[in-house]
């Protein structure tokens, strides 16, 4: 489980927070930042792709094949997951209205050349 916490200059924490908002990052240390960063990263990378469940789709065949050959790992030097997220959500901008199946194919297509 990989459990962000960030603590907020704020009394209580609405429904509708809006994690977007650059205001929430003021007075804020570097480890909370990272923290509300890691949502909004994915929260934009979603915003920015056509078809979301077809995304999410390849995303996790990518990733599955990249931790089955051992190169899915920041720590190592490798890709991590929001770089392998990016990669493939670029996949999905190109081909707007492709399966999931079809961006893997042109994934590996464009990442082989």
């Amino acid at each position: 489980i990989d459990l962000t916490f960030a603590r907020l200059g704020l009394s209580s924490i609405p429904d509708s927070l809006d994690l977007a908002d650059d205001n929430l990052l003021r007075n804020l240390d570097d480890r909370c930042i990272r923290s509300v960063n890691g949502s909004r990263v994915t929260d934009e990378i979603l915003r920015l792709v056509p078809n979301i469940s077809a995304f999410r789709m390849a995303l996790r065949c990518v990733k599955l094949w990249a931790h089955r050959r051992a190169i899915y790992s920041n720590m190592m030097g490798f890709l991590g997951g929001i770089a392998w997220a990016m990669l493939v959500a670029r996949v999905c901008q190109l081909y707007p209205n492709a399966c999931a199946a079809t961006i893997i194919s042109r994934f590996f297509s464009i990442l082989h050349q």
